[in-house]
Formats: structure tokens, C-alpha cells, sequence
């Protein structure tokens, strides 16, 4: 049986503590929109209908938000890099950038600093595949590979910036780093500025459920964040999706405190591989989740062959095991006997509308190759 856990999460209303300064950055819901618009390279991507999988998991609709061409990268977090390397660089004196990655946000930093002929410096995790670590090299950044996991990448890349005098862009939040993390943040409204825009502001089709995927959970706290507080819509149930080894935000949200997982983050889900929470968005998690979802490796490859070699009539989606991490979450809950309470709080059936995200393209070709074969 493949592993599950869930909590839900009932809210009693949107209200998280934030400083002034991080509510002016991420109240500017139109500010990344504006800016990526206005980049050559824009171009919105598309939102996709499985149908067949839909009728066969006996919902209405199911769409995917597909982000596996963003930028010609392949992944979504190019939004949220290119927003705040492009603020820093027009604000600050930035020499140099750094940051620390598992394979995703370090290629998006490499490829928005190569756009401003700013030199970076990206580490990763000392289990990065070659492939990740390749495809970041080609935007551009010298990578150094850490001595251990994200978390030890995370406080390398921070004394680098330090000693160096480099400017780190990372999407993890902490007491006395804050901006840098909700310009991030702030970036991801591009991309749901665009869902807005594909679905007449959630409604048309009224949207149900959304499962969003977690690393540190600065991109679901932007999903949140738009919904709740610019949209003032609180009828969505939102559901955070993580790695059954790698549950940093389900422990902290079970615990009541910013917790690091004491599981093995053994996990095929690399770009969700992460040990600790960004403070930031847990905040705001706390706050508009409601419900969070651990899943399985097992449901994650469910996923991929949904997408990469879909039912008949289905469009293919090119996806990584991270990227179908929301479609995985979706299946485990309506497949999952274990789930069957989770899946009637979230009140979905025959007339639910559902929505995920493919966050990333295929990042480790002969691992989802190896795993499309099972």
C-alpha cells in the first residue's frame, strides 16, 4: 500500500501576520504580470482539460496548468526568480547572485542573472542528478555541489553571499530574510494572473479544488495569496501536497511550529525535496490551506503516465515527477480508501471541478524514462 497522511486544516478566515514591508511587496498582484509581459520571450501557457481522466475519476473537469515550456526552461519558477532578479538588479549594485537549489529554481536564477550579464553561483544538494545540474550549467552559473541536502546547500549559499558580496536570490524565507523570498512569491502571480484570465477569475469553470506541490511552499503561499486576500475568494479549497518523506510543512503545520522533517527525504520528487519550510510561507499556509497531503513516490509515477502517455483522447503533457506532484495528490484522494474523508471535506464528485498544476518539464530524462516503463 502506498504511503498517505493528511490533515485538514478548517479556516476560520484569511489573516496572516506579516510585516509591512512583505504585505507592500505581495499586495502588488499585478506588478510580476506586468513586468513578464513585457518580455520578449512571454508568452502565456496553456491550461489543458483531461477529460477522459476526469470521467474516469468521476469529476466534471480536470485541468492542468501546463508550465513545461515557461521560458523555453521548462519550469515554473522562472517566474519567480526573473521578478526578483530583475528588482534587485535595477535597485541594488549586484555584483554577483547566489543561490542554493534542487535543480528548478537555481536554473531560474542562472537563466534571469545570464539575462542581466550578472555572473551566478548556484549550489545543490549532493544527490542532484547530473542532468539538473547540466541543464543549470547551460544558463550560465558555476554550480557547486553541497556536502549535504537542500537544507546544507541553503546555508552554504548564504555564507557564499556573505563572503562574496553576492546578492542571494532564495526562495526560502527565514527571521531576518524576508524581501527576497516575497518578490519571489510575488513573481508566481504571472502565472495566476493567467489562470484568471483562462477561466473568467476561477469561475467559468467554477473552480472546486486546487492541489498545489511543495518544496519550502513559497509557490503555494502565492496561489493562497492571490486567491485569498485579491480575490477574496474563500470558496476554493486548496490542498498542499508534499513527498511522504519529505514533509517539512505537514509536521510544522501538525506541530504548530516551523519544524524540519525527521523523515529520510529519500523521494523522487527532488524539486519537492526539502527539508525545512520557508517561514514566510508558512504563515501564510497556516492561514488559507485547507487540507495537507502527503503522497507517495508510487503516486507520483500514477501521475507521470497520466501525463506522458495520457488516456485516450487526453492531450500529453510533458512532466516531471515533481511536476505531477498536484495531479498525484488529486489521484491519491479520490482513489485512496485511506483518503475517503479527506475526499468528502473537499466535497468532490460527479460535478467537481478540479484543477492542478505541471509545475516542471522532465528534469532527469532517464528517471522518468525508467519509470514510464514500469
Amino acid at each position: 500500500m502506498s504511503a498517505t497522511g493528511y490533515l485538514i486544516n478548517k479556516q476560520a478566515g484569511y489573516s496572516p501576520q506579516l510585516a509591512d514591508n512583505v504585505q507592500t511587496i505581495l499586495n502588488d498582484f499585478n506588478a510580476s504580470f506586468k513586468f513578464h509581459q513585457s518580455l520578449a520571450s512571454y508568452r502565456s501557457t496553456p491550461l489543458v482539460e483531461l477529460a477522459t481522466l476526469a470521467k474516469k475519476t468521476g469529476i466534471n473537469r480536470l485541468l492542468v496548468k501546463d508550465e513545461s515550456q515557461r521560458f523555453g526552461t521548462g519550469a515554473l519558477k522562472i517566474l519567480g526568480a526573473t521578478f526578483a532578479v530583475n528588482h534587485f538588479a535595477e535597485n541594488e549594485d549586484v555584483i554577483g547572485i547566489c543561490t542554493a537549489t534542487d535543480g528548478n529554481h537555481g536554473r531560474a536564477v542562472a537563466w534571469a542573472s545570464r539575462q542581466r550579464g550578472i555572473k551566478s553561483v548556484v549550489f545543490v544538494p549532493v544527490y542532484t542528478a547530473k542532468s539538473r545540474i547540466e541543464a543549470i550549467e547551460d544558463e550560465g552559473a558555476k554550480v557547486i555541489v553541497s556536502k549535504g541536502d537542500y537544507d546544507t546547500a541553503v546555508s552554504e549559499a548564504a555564507y557564499f553571499a556573505r563572503e562574496k558580496n553576492f546578492k542571494l536570490i532564495q526562495d526560502t524565507a527565514w527571521s531576518n530574510y524576508m524581501d527576497v523570498p516575497a518578490y519571489i512569491t510575488a513573481g508566481y502571480y504571472t502565472q495566476l494572473n493567467e489562470i484568471a484570465q483562462q477561466t473568467n477569475n476561477f469561475t467559468s469553470p467554477r473552480i472546486d479544488v486546487i492541489f498545489v506541490q511543495a518544496g519550502v511552499g513559497s509557490w503555494p503561499s502565492a496561489v493562497v495569496h492571490f486567491l485569498r486576500k485579491n480575490l477574496d475568494n474563500q470558496h476554493i479549497k486548496i490542498v498542499c501536497v508534499e513527498p511522504y518523506e519529505s514533509d517539512c510543512i505537514y509536521e510544522s503545520i501538525r506541530r504548530k511550529s516551523l519544524t524540519t522533517t525527521a523523515k529520510s527525504q529519500k523521494t523522487i520528487m527532488a524539486g519537492l525535496n526539502c527539508g525545512t519550510p520557508s517561514a514566510l510561507a508558512l504563515e501564510i499556509l497556516k492561514e488559507g490551506i485547507d487540507a495537507f497531503l502527503l503522497i507517495s513516490d508510487k503516486h507520483s509515477i500514477d501521475a507521470i503516465k497520466y501525463l506522458n502517455a495520457p488516456l485516450p483522447g487526453d492531450p500529453y503533457v510533458v512532466a516531471g515527477e515533481s511536476g505531477a506532484a498536484g495531479l498525484a495528490g488529486y489521484l491519491a484522494t479520490v482513489n485512496s480508501h485511506g483518503l475517503a474523508e479527506l475526499k468528502n471535506y473537499l466535497a468532490i464528485g460527479s460535478e467537481s471541478n478540479i484543477l492542478v498544476v505541471n509545475s516542471e518539464n522532465i528534469t532527469d530524462p532517464l528517471l522518468t524514462s525508467s519509470l514510464l516503463e514500469e
